[in-house]
């Protein structure tokens, strides 16, 4: 199977896992700028790496029987472990007892039985800050997201409060790969984040790129964002063009579409200027998937398109 790195972090990563798996020998490359919730408790309690995207993409990768993968998802409603997830402190442990957060994932993966391999960007604590349209200065990546809302302020720079180090396993597998993808998920503190440590950019000068866009906007990182808006945030840190941008054309149903207006998010859909605009490089198609309520990508079918180039 023809290698691939996926870079990103979130929601949007780990759906997308679930697609290239079964297309590509793929390893996901993790940002680790989380401080908010169960992840950021252990993060300042164990002064260790947030766990909660690496958990969620070793879930996406994995061929262990679905009720290994439901216990390893469980999180704690009571108690000092209100908020923690099973698979956090499983990693959080093994980390421990095995001497470093590369080898704790690295257990787990195994006891996963994952298809494919997961590394965290970097091995460094990712601070992340922000400079917002209103002049304020934000610390962290819960807060950025959290006060550029409330303060409806766009995000004008995300960089890092100090240099952080490309992991050894990213820096392996992505040259080793022709082909990354960035993407889906929030376009600065998932996506961009992971262009700001040390070598990425240098190492991501001759590769193949694909972009793939969300389908709907955030109202915290991407209120009223276009697809060219996404697309030029990230060429901008990236400071090379994106070879191939995939984005879906197909309108959520008018019921769930009403639901995320009100809360501020809009479909990310090419308008007639961007497709001329783009041209080859704009890859349509069906991407929108509607499941429980939520609207998320088709990883199967982005993944597919993505073999076929």
């Amino acid at each position: 199977m023809k290698k691939l790195v996926a870079i990103g972090g979130g929601t949007g990563l780990s759906v997308l896992l679930s697609g290239l798996k079964d297309y590509f020998d793929v390893t996901a490359v993790v940002t680790v700028g989380d401080n908010g919730g169960g992840s950021g408790i252990l993060r300042a309690d164990l002064n260790m790496l947030p766990p909660g995207d690496i958990r969620n993409c070793l879930l996406a990768l994995s061929e262990a029987p679905e009720e290994l993968k439901k216990l390893l998802s469980h999180r704690f409603s009571s108690g000092a472990l209100n908020g923690q997830s099973l698979g956090n402190l499983m990693i959080a442990g093994m980390s421990e007892s095995l001497g470093s957060f590369e080898d704790g994932v690295g257990f787990l993966s195994s006891v996963l039985n994952i298809k494919g391999e997961v590394y965290p960007v970097s091995s460094n604590l990712m601070n992340l800050v922000a400079d917002l349209s209103n002049g304020d200065r934000i610390y962290g990546e819960s807060e950025i997201a959290i006060f550029s809302l409330k303060r409806k302020a766009r995000i004008l720079d995300i960089f890092l409060n100090e240099p952080c180090t490309l992991s050894l396993g990213a820096k392996k597998a992505i040259l080793s790969s022709e082909t990354i993808t960035l993407g889906p998920g929030s376009l600065y503190t998932s996506v961009i984040c992971n262009l700001l440590v040390d070598e990425m950019r240098e190492l991501l000068k001759n590769k193949k790129i694909i972009y793939v866009a969300n389908v709907m906007t955030q109202p915290e990182e991407t209120y009223n964002y276009s697809l060219k808006d996404h697309v030029s945030e990230i060429e901008r840190y990236l400071d090379r063009p994106i070879d191939f941008i995939f984005a879906n054309v197909e309108k959520p149903s008018a019921q769930l579409e009403e639901r995320y207006r009100l809360e501020g998010s809009i479909a990310v859909i090419p308008t007639e200027d961007e497709i001329t605009f783009f041209g080859d490089r704009l890859i349509m198609g069906a991407f929108l998937d509607e499941k429980l309520g939520y609207i998320r990508s088709d990883a199967k079918r982005i993944a597919q398109k993505i073999s076929e180039l």
